[in-house]
């Protein structure tokens, strides 16, 4: 499908006629489908068809040539592959974030004593400590990726991290 069949489309839809919305969402359901069976969370298929609608409406038509080429559609498909990777992103600190809180972190691999002392030596950080420790060190995200989720700077992080660490070899003498 190129831009002017998308573009003319986008327009009936953005009007409230939404009569050939299949039509359009039928281009996109392939990779709709992709994304669902490469994500390891239930909702992604509801979640991309969502937000496909939500840009359809808040697409700017004008900003592309109604010409048979398919710049439009490109757009739209990296737009929804941004999407998947925000929404696994989010998915996966929510995840991490629970398994902090339940301190359950790391009881696969440590015995009983292990993940006690680890408990302990976690409870002397502050939150914002715990959490930057946790997602470095545990489930391998990066400072970028964990100062967006806590909202802070990747300065913030890296102290955040670093005094963590500091507190707990001091708390396992390990300095």
């Amino acid at each position: 499908m190129c831009n002017s069949e998308i573009i003319k489309i986008i327009k009936e839809i953005q009007s409230n006629d939404m009569s050939r919305f299949g039509e359009l969402y039928d281009v996109f359901s392939v990779l709709i489908r992709h994304f669902e069976n490469k994500a390891d969370f239930e909702d992604a298929s509801s979640e991309l068809s969502l937000f496909l609608l939500e840009l359809i409406y808040s697409l700017d038509t004008d900003k592309f040539i109604p010409d048979s080429s398919e710049a439009l559609k490109r757009y739209i498909a990296v737009s929804l592959r941004n999407r998947y990777i925000a929404l696994s992103k989010r998915k996966a600190a929510r995840r991490c974030e629970i398994a902090c809180l339940e301190e359950n972190t790391a009881s696969t691999v440590l015995n009983q004593d292990e993940r006690l002392a680890l408990r302990e030596g976690l409870r002397l950080l502050s939150v914002q400590q715990r959490k930057a420790v946790v997602l470095r060190h545990i489930y391998g995200f990066s400072d970028a990726e964990i100062a967006d989720r806590l909202g802070i700077t990747r300065q913030a992080v890296n102290r955040l991290g670093s005094r963590g660490l500091k507190t707990l070899r001091q708390y396992f003498g390990i300095l």
